[in-house]
């Protein structure tokens, strides 16, 4: 089974150093030309979508507990108020996690079932940011003749689009995913969190506001929550399209 695939760019000026399989060697040269003739992409983190809420986590209200370990939930207490040495071993080696924190929560003033859940919820905010920048992002698009999306990833029209070829014995076909669009986010439960299955990580990823759909995207997504991220993935391109602004076709054509 093939797929064909679309992704849309700019000619941004920023320079790499990469080796190019063209000259057999380290070149530092535009970052589109490695896109466009060398076949390479760089994956994004999506810490930097222009849309905030794209791949934002969404947890269930007890999706953290059992998976915060306690060093975590001293650093969020010490947010709020100072921890006693006897209060920080106390949760530390308890074996009742949440008769400790509900001891040291009382001698502070406070109570469980309201300072729990803040607690939780601080926890999820920390860790909602490493969470996302664990995961890589190439978006690509079933079309290429789109309006909207030329003007937004290819600069006004300037820019360009490469048409890529995926078969299922490609390593990538894998990690290829359609990007459901819905009014509803997906809920990432404690079941979840504790799996070694991570099948979540792409039930959040590949999930967008239905005001979306009409860029029909796909994505290829990887995790790795030790952050050893592929800086670079090597695809078979078929085609360039270019946009109506032609600003580098002698470039292209001549290379």
């Amino acid at each position: 089974m093939r797929r064909t695939l679309f992704r849309y760019r700019s000619f941004n000026t920023e320079k790499l150093n990469d080796y190019s399989y063209i000259h057999q060697r380290i070149i530092n040269i535009e970052k589109w030309k490695f896109e466009a003739f060398e076949g390479l992409v760089y994956p994004s983190s999506p810490l930097y979508f222009n849309d905030p809420y794209d791949c934002e986590f969404c947890f269930q209200s007890d999706a953290l507990e059992g998976v915060l370990d306690r060093e975590t939930y001293i650093h969020l207490l010490e947010r709020r108020f100072s921890l006693k040495q006897e209060e920080k071993n106390r949760i530390l080696y308890s074996d009742n996690i949440e008769r400790a924190m509900q001891i040291v929560l009382q001698a502070h003033g406070g109570r469980l079932s309201d300072s729990w859940m803040n607690i939780l919820q601080n926890g999820l905010n920390d860790c909602m940011s490493t969470i996302k920048d664990a995961v890589r992002v190439v978006c690509l698009s079933e079309v290429y003749d789109s309006m909207l999306m030329w003007s937004h990833y290819a600069q006004n029209h300037t820019g360009f689009c490469i048409e890529y070829d995926f078969k299922e014995s490609d390593m990538l076909y894998k990690h290829l995913y359609p990007v459901i669009y819905t009014k509803d986010r997906y809920a990432v439960s404690k079941a979840d969190m504790l799996s070694e299955n991570t099948e979540w990580i792409y039930k959040t990823t590949c999930r967008k506001s239905d005001v979306w759909s009409y860029e029909k995207e796909w994505r290829i997504v990887t995790a790795n929550f030790n952050k050893v991220m592929p800086e670079k993935i090597e695809m078979s391109k078929w085609k360039i399209c270019l946009g109506f602004e032609r600003k580098y076709k002698s470039v292209l054509f001549r290379i």
